[in-house]
């Protein structure tokens, strides 16, 4: 599995109420943790320990972009040569989060540095010379590096999975930019970003019916909508030229389910890296995306992203 994404460095502040506009408030906690779409992508699908996981992403030459590095070695993720990773005279990308300490909902601002020097050069050059059996992206880098990660993808023969976050607002299926989807295997979503991406947020519709309406526009073989505590819906063309749609969720024995919520931040990311990782021992993408959700489903009881996978 090679994950073409963002490495940040997570700076976490907890508090019982989030700040409203122009507000100062106390936070309860501060915690630094290694994070980034990518890379909790990548930690969570290495973490499952069911195929190797490989990483192209951009740090900077400081304590952040040290720290991000240390974590790929320590949880098996290949992230390639330091001289290739680290750059000079940029800073690592960083992620500011703000967490309600009752609900565990999250404000995010992620500010990129290194990861917005990523090149389309260098991602078309490591897919060429691994050859992976799937790509997984994401939206944290440049669009046009992500763009080229799914056509290299697709040059080489593998599953092409796209995380369609953060939400590229002010796209809409009829501007050149949904040539972009067109080489997406799977496509993964939220309720908010799939709104975003089918109308361009303007308009609104249900979610199997917003889904439907990307696949029958060209958007690859399977749209996933992440749903939350309702699970995934999963909306899949078949054999026989029609579209299906499923939803699941986690298994109901599962233990976690009967813990509390004490935080969501890097859930969708551990659904995603978990349905790579199950997608790789040839589970059907239903069954790999029920067991994903179980991967979610524990992460939301422990703090952090990845510390929680």
């Amino acid at each position: 599995i090679l994950v073409v994404g963002s490495a940040n460095q997570d700076l976490t502040s907890t508090s019982d109420v989030l700040p409203t506009l122009g507000e100062t408030i106390m936070g309860k906690d501060f915690a630094i943790a290694c994070g980034g779409k990518g890379a909790n992508q990548a930690v969570a699908a290495a973490s499952l320990g069911m195929a190797p996981v490989a990483m192209v992403t951009r740090v900077g030459d400081d304590l952040f972009g040290r720290n991000l590095l240390d974590n790929f070695r320590r949880v098996g993720v290949n992230y390639f040569s330091e001289a290739e990773t680290v750059l000079n005279a940029t800073p690592s990308g960083v992620a500011s989060i703000v967490v309600d300490a009752k609900s565990g909902d999250n404000q995010i601002i992620v500010t990129p540095g290194a990861n917005y020097k990523l090149t389309q050069e260098d991602v078309r050059q490591k897919i060429m010379d691994i050859k992976p059996s799937q790509v997984l992206v994401q939206l944290e880098i440049l669009p046009r590096v992500a763009f080229e990660a799914l056509k290299a993808g697709k040059d080489v023969g593998a599953t092409t999975i796209l995380n369609s976050a953060p939400a590229p607002f002010g796209w809409s299926l009829e501007e050149p930019e949904m040539q972009f989807y067109k080489y997406v295997d799977i496509l993964i979503l939220n309720e908010t970003e799939l709104e975003k991406v089918a109308y361009n947020g303007k308009e609104s519709g249900d979610e199997e019916t917003l889904a439907k309406s990307l696949i029958t526009k060209g958007v690859g073989n399977a749209v996933i909508v992440t749903l939350g505590a309702r699970g995934a819906m999963i909306v899949e063309k078949n054999d026989q030229g029609g579209i299906e749609t499923v939803i699941v969720d986690a298994p109901e024995d599962l233990p976690a389910r009967k813990l509390p919520v004490k935080n969501t931040v890097g859930a969708g990311d551990s659904f995603c890296g978990a349905l790579a990782a199950y997608r790789s021992t040839g589970l059907s993408l239903a069954d790999a995306a029920r067991y994903a959700c179980g991967v979610a489903s524990m992460t939301i009881r422990k703090d952090g992203a990845q510390t929680s996978y």
